[in-house]
């Protein structure tokens, strides 16, 4: 079972400078989707600046591994700290208006939202706009993430994203290695997307 708290009733989305909603927009079919951990959950700074909007539906997924913390996180305390850190290192350091994921999935058996269903993120250079990036915390370069996490994208985030036509039908699957310079989503982990449904 997912260790995902219940959200609690003073967990709101930050309102300044733009921040992005909670949650996405209501879907058709809400049991068949695995539950997202907001971005208040996690403790999420603002972001920076205005987001720009996506134009749904979106062609492509993108597979990274976030690489460091190294060691997938299993609990939604280690989770959380892993999100908080990654933010911080975007932000502060890369100098990114936020955490650049759309979403973030740990082996703690949670995804959890970057920028979320709405908004362009910062994870797969001069491709951005055109597809969702997930990220799974860890270094897969030898090892692949766990059997539930990789089902929890494959099983379930993807097919919700369907359903709810954020994501076409007919969607491409995508290692970041097949757009950049990059060793990411490391090597385990990219045999592993080579099996998935709309792998190109």
């Amino acid at each position: 079972p997912r260790s995902t708290p219940d959200v609690p009733k003073s967990c709101r989305p930050p309102r300044a400078h733009g921040a992005i909603p909670t949650s996405p927009n209501p879907n058709p079919n809400p049991a068949a989707c695995p539950p997202i951990v907001p971005r208040c959950m996690w403790g999420a700074r603002p972001y920076r600046g205005t987001p720009k909007p996506l134009t749904l539906p979106l062609a492509s997924v993108f597979i990274h591994h976030t690489l460091s913390p190294a060691v997938p996180c299993r609990s939604f305390a280690a989770c959380a700290r892993a999100m908080r850190a990654m933010q911080r290192f975007h932000q502060d350091t890369r100098g990114w208006d936020d955490i650049g994921y759309s979403f973030v999935v740990g082996s703690d058996g949670n995804i959890y939202q970057g920028r979320g269903w709405r908004w362009v993120g910062a994870h797969t250079k001069g491709h951005n706009s055109r597809g969702y990036g997930v990220g799974y915390v860890g270094d897969f370069s030898a090892a692949p993430p766990d059997a539930a996490a990789l089902a929890l994208v494959r099983d379930e985030l993807l097919p919700c994203a369907v359903r709810a036509g954020r994501l076409r039908p007919e969607h491409a699957v995508r290692g970041h290695r097949q757009l950049g310079s990059t060793r990411c989503p490391g090597d385990a982990l990219f045999r592993e997307i080579r099996t998935w449904r709309g792998f190109v």
